[in-house]
């Protein structure tokens, strides 16, 4: 059994990716708590960077429609109706033809629906993306969350349809074609995405989705188990994180649209979105708040969701086959630390000592979410040790 002990100067903000042959060490880079009371526009575009209107989907995209309550940012979705002037160097005279039917006084695009979306100023680089998500179950509704590059390449870390409560959609777009005559794990080309089958409603609990992007690859987890596997590179070396909502729409992508039995407004209820790098990086260029303490918001675990059915050309046994938990270690402040794990099954035992190695907290770990709260001790550094029944790794952390 490996031990991998580093020790680090700054506050908790770590996460490791514990497989059965080694262990894989994310530092924490951006990323929104979500806490409210509005949507942070120094971090965040609350609608897509070059317009506020889904003219394809009739949807204008508004910061109104992002309500914070209790740590959750709710993305939602009503059916309204409302007049936006398109800007002139848009409404040209091929937009005109396009939309003439949806189009008051020759500028005035006549939407359907309102709703939520964020799109981060920020570009980031190859990383670790992750998000805690409730969806919404109202039929014809489109939450998603996924990278968008300059170069016009997509990883669409996470798509989903309201009438399909136990699927998750992940996706590829290079502008060069990576994802087409794609062979992945088949004997015959075609393009990568498609639809994968859960165990659980994703309406009806937190899940915890992911997305693993370095070179040669993106790995897609939902509640730290591997889901889809994607083998290439993109021209992009940047991407912008989006986080939003909408209709989709009969006859266009991810039909079908929204009918009668759809509930408005509805909710895509986001807990919190993080950005992890493999490397220490200054935050001196990360835009809006920088965050130094951490939550989550804690709800009756019901059941968790996990991969139901492989898709064979989506997934890579080999890529997944060391996989155990991955365990992020943040501060909460006053001297607490958040412990959030991942993995199908979750079962390690973390300590928490002084630099005399005096025992302060020990406890196994069974559950999403743990807390350690070292404010009675005049302590201001601990060492944790984390051992599951194939690594073991120790750190020492700064308390804040």
């Amino acid at each position: 059994m490996a031990i991998l002990l580093i020790a680090q100067n700054g506050a908790a903000q770590y996460m490791w990716q514990i497989k059965k042959d080694t262990v894989v060490k994310w530092y924490y880079y951006d990323g929104d708590e979500f806490n409210g009371p509005n949507v942070d526009e120094e971090k965040w575009i609350p609608a897509y960077s070059w317009t506020k209107v889904n003219y394809d989907f009739d949807y204008l995209m508004t910061p109104e429609r992002i309500e914070f309550r209790n740590g959750i940012a709710h993305f939602m979705c009503y059916r309204d109706t409302g007049l936006y002037e398109v800007p002139v160097w848009q409404c040209d005279s091929a937009f005109k033809k396009k939309y003439a039917a949806s189009l008051v006084n020759g500028n005035k695009f006549k939407y359907l629906f309102s709703a939520g979306n964020v799109w981060s100023r920020k570009q980031y680089g190859k990383g670790y993306f992750e998000l805690r998500f409730k969806t919404t179950d109202s039929y014809g509704m489109w939450p998603a969350f996924w990278l968008y590059g300059s170069n016009k390449d997509e990883i669409d870390l996470m798509e989903l349809k309201g009438e399909k409560k136990d699927e998750v959609h992940i996706d590829i777009h290079c502008l060069h074609g990576c994802d087409h005559g794609y062979m992945g794990g088949g004997i015959f080309p075609r393009s990568y995405g498609g639809w994968i089958k859960v165990s659980g409603f994703l309406a009806d609990d937190y899940n915890i989705l992911s997305g693993e992007w370095q070179d040669g690859y993106v790995k897609y987890y939902l509640n730290g188990v591997g889901i889809g596997y994607f083998k290439g590179e993109f021209g992009s070396k940047q991407m912008n994180l989006i986080i939003g909502t909408g209709p989709a729409k009969d006859g266009k992508g991810f039909d079908p649209g929204c009918n009668a039995t759809s509930v408005f407004p509805n909710s895509y209820d986001i807990d919190y979105a993080r950005v992890w790098y493999k490397t220490p990086v200054s935050k001196d260029q990360v835009a809006g708040h920088k965050h130094t303490t951490f939550s989550y918001t804690p709800f009756p675990e019901k059941t968790k969701a996990f991969l139901k059915k492989k898709i064979g050309f989506m997934y890579s046994k080999k890529a997944f086959k060391n996989d155990d938990i991955t365990v992020s270690v943040l501060p909460e402040g006053n001297k607490k630390i958040l412990v959030t794990t991942v993995g199908r099954n979750i079962d390690y035992k973390i300590t928490f000592s002084d630099m005399n190695g005096h025992e302060l907290s020990t406890q196994n770990i069974k559950n999403t979410f743990a807390e350690f709260d070292f404010s009675g001790s005049a302590a201001e550094k601990v060492r944790m040790k984390l051992k599951t029944a194939f690594r073991s790794v120790e750190e020492i952390i700064t308390l804040n």
